[in-house]
């Protein structure tokens, strides 16, 4: 679980506004309450899902146009270059997917420098019938030590002066949170299922006295009671012995404690398969909510070509699409009809070996798709950037219907005139 969750199991403490002292005894109570694991697996898959993204989309070309033709100019190198000041495209492109996955939403400002800033907070007041506006946008900027300086634009934002990107209707994450609790349950049960199979058993005899012994003073001054000993010892010391793998129990006098661990050692497949299981299902759920094959999400490497194309299919295509088409209507505008656009290359995320590529581009060459300077490209080489290496080619195999029949007809007239019977 989040630390956001650990403050507000903290603020449960607080009486009349308060100020309240976090101990040492208040971490391990939430510890002991095992809330600081309950959604552990489900925030690793989730952030793992994410990570997976955010990698995909950063290895992403913005390729720019103008009037058809691919340019290489001031919006080429602010996407893949440097988009501000204090990020990297791919830094840029990572905090966009987080953003976009944990909020469902992403709003991007463009500074006078024409820097893109992504916004950390802001106030969205949306319209039927006039433009939505964003207020009190709030940037931060993080130094590199963990110090964040954050800053408030004054200015209100229309939506025709941002890029607002939106995942879904609805927010997945949230949806997902309410899913996974229930998973959890059970996966908590199925943990305490399996400790429970090769846990410690014994028995405690207290004697008869006890309730009458002296126990000392506590650290307020006040007597210790039989009460606070026996609770503390069940509830803290036990709880502690039974964790570690080397421990020594001190026990008060008139406490015997005998243990009954014969069948400690025993753990059936099956308590191991519950939480295997639970496990699988985590990932599963994660997987599908972010369009990801689980099987990538755990890690598998069988079939990683196919299990990568359908990753690009369906949870990389739909997002650059989208991150596209916002841009193009806000940067370019009616430009687009014009040939003047951007597009996010997803093909860079697959590398292609050397036999693929080898097959690949003899045909894309012979029927002029490819020139020799993006086959260098796909392959990771530099361009040769000569005026041979850009032409297109066109092998006879792929040549116009027309042109085959006049060569046809050319044929048979050099033929005519060869033998005397051709037109004089």
């Amino acid at each position: 679980m989040s630390i956001t969750d650990f403050w507000k199991f903290i603020q449960g403490k607080l009486m009349g506004g308060k100020t309240y002292k976090v101990t040492s005894d208040d971490i391990t109570e939430f510890i002991d309450k095992q809330e600081w694991n309950r959604l552990a697996l489900y925030e690793f898959a989730l952030h793992s899902g994410i990570n997976i993204i955010a990698n995909a989309l950063s290895a992403c070309e913005v390729r720019t146009f103008d009037n058809w033709q691919e340019v290489r100019k001031d919006q080429y190198y602010r996407w893949n270059y440097e988009p501000n000041i204090n990020m990297n495209a791919a830094q840029f492109k990572q905090k966009l997917v987080w953003s976009l996955i944990y909020r469902n939403e992403c709003l991007v400002i463009q500074t006078r420098k024409g820097e893109f800033l992504i916004a950390d907070s802001y106030d969205h007041d949306r319209y039927a019938l006039y433009q939505d506006v964003f207020r009190n946008v709030t940037v931060c900027a993080d130094d590199g030590n963990g110090v964040y300086h954050p800053y408030t634009f004054r200015q209100t934002f229309r939506m025709e002066d941002v890029l607002f990107y939106r995942l879904s209707n609805r927010n997945i994450r949230a949806l997902l949170d309410e899913l996974i609790i229930d998973y959890n349950r059970l996966l908590q049960a199925a943990i305490q299922k399996f400790y429970k199979s090769g846990g410690e058993r014994g028995v405690m005899v207290i004697d008869a006295n006890a309730p009458n012994a002296n126990y000392g003073m506590k650290a307020d001054g006040t007597p210790r009671t039989f009460n606070d000993v026996y609770t503390e010892l069940l509830n803290k010391q036990f709880a502690t012995y039974f964790k570690s793998p080397n421990a020594v129990l001190p026990l008060f006098k008139g406490f015997d404690y005998q243990t009954k661990g014969g069948e400690a050692s025993k753990k059936s497949t099956s308590e191991i398969k519950d939480v295997t299981d639970l496990t699988d299902e985590i990932y599963g759920r994660v997987g599908n909510a972010l369009q990801i094959p689980p099987s990538l999400l755990k890690g598998d490497v069988a079939d990683v070509t196919a299990l990568t194309r359908n990753l690009i299919t369906f949870a990389i295509d739909p997002i650059a699409s989208m991150i596209e088409t916002e841009n193009n209507r806000k940067l370019y505008r009616k430009d687009v009809l014009q040939g003047n656009y951007q597009m996010v290359d997803t093909s860079t995320i697959m590398h292609m070996t050397a036999s693929e590529l080898a097959a690949a581009s003899d045909k894309m060459i012979s029927c002029g798709g490819w020139s020799i300077d993006e086959v260098r490209k796909k392959a990771g080489d530099a361009p040769l950037n000569t005026d041979w290496s850009k032409e297109h080619f066109l092998t006879k195999n792929y040549d116009e219907m027309k042109a085959l029949e006049d060569r046809k007809s050319n044929r048979k007239l050099s033929e005519g005139g060869a033998d005397g019977k051709g037109e004089t």
